[in-house]
């Protein structure tokens, strides 16, 4: 302790309990005793403080890296989900389509058919009546 603090504790000593002490009172001895041990225990609260602190950073990290991770996947899981509900209206379009074509194709096929079979019989009506026009025909030329 420096000889300004111990003087300055001698006056307070001495104005507040009206008692003079000298330098060598064992008393001063003891108020130093408690200075040096409030300094080692500041050192040693600093130092567990720088520690702690320390430890504290440390798991916000794992906490922040666990969170990010959980986010992540929450994310990923809601993107699956939105994507899953997102094809189904997709899906079942597609399936409309398709059938209405598929129905569309079937009606021109029908149709198709339908005028084939016309254009048949028609050839076929042409050619009995061919062919009666060929019987009568060689029946007036004998």
């Amino acid at each position: 302790m420096n000889n300004d603090k111990l003087d300055a504790l001698i006056k307070r000593i001495a104005s507040e309990h009206s008692i003079v002490l000298t330098k060598d009172d064992p008393i001063l001895m003891m108020h130093t005793l408690n200075e040096v041990l409030l300094e080692q225990n500041e050192k040693a609260h600093a130092e567990l403080l720088h520690k702690y602190e320390a430890i504290l950073q440390e798991n916000l990290n794992q906490w922040q890296t666990v969170a990010s991770k959980k986010a992540n996947a929450l994310i990923s899981a809601q993107q699956s989900n939105f994507s899953k509900s997102n094809d189904q209206p997709i899906d079942q379009s597609m399936q409309l389509i398709s059938e209405k074509i598929r129905i569309a194709i079937n009606h021109e096929i029908r149709d198709l058919t339908r005028i084939s079979r016309q254009a048949a019989i028609m050839n076929l009506l042409a050619a009995v009546l061919v062919l009666i026009s060929v019987v009568i025909v060689s029946l007036m030329l004998l």
